[in-house]
């Protein structure tokens, strides 16, 4: 059997964060934990990583869990480059990609989905564009 990582579909995402902030060269920072969940052909495999985000005590907790997505993603893509692996190899597998998304992801992971630059970003929700 082969495995297809292109055909996992999101199935929980998490994250955690440290308490308080901490300082550091670049200003106060907390940690974030975020936990990536999927299924793929019968397994559950899962992303784990953690990541500074930029401390303000006016964000609120959807505005930190956002920016942590975000700095867990390019991370993840930096690590994908300084390995060799760049983004033109999922070039042409994109919109299929998107799709099988759409068609898994509950509507209430679409914007996690878009964060993590699994689908590219709309104007207005998926499942509202479908009707």
């Amino acid at each position: 059997m082969q495995i297809k990582p292109d055909s996992a579909k999101v199935i929980d995402l998490s994250t955690r964060f440290e308490t308080l902030p901490v300082d550091t060269e670049v200003g106060p920072v907390l940690w974030a934990d975020v936990e990536i969940t999927y299924t793929l052909a019968g397994l559950s495999p899962t992303v784990d990583i953690r990541v500074p985000v930029p401390f303000e005590a006016r964000d609120s907790d959807a505005q930190r869990k956002s920016q942590a997505l975000r700095n867990a993603r390019l991370l993840i893509d930096h690590a994908c480059q300084a390995a060799g692996v760049g983004r033109w190899e999922f070039a042409g597998r994109t919109k299929a990609m998107a799709e099988s998304l759409d068609a898994a992801a509950p509507s209430v992971l679409e914007g996690i989905v878009q964060e993590l630059g699994l689908a590219s970003p709309t104007t207005k929700p998926r499942s509202s564009a479908k009707s």
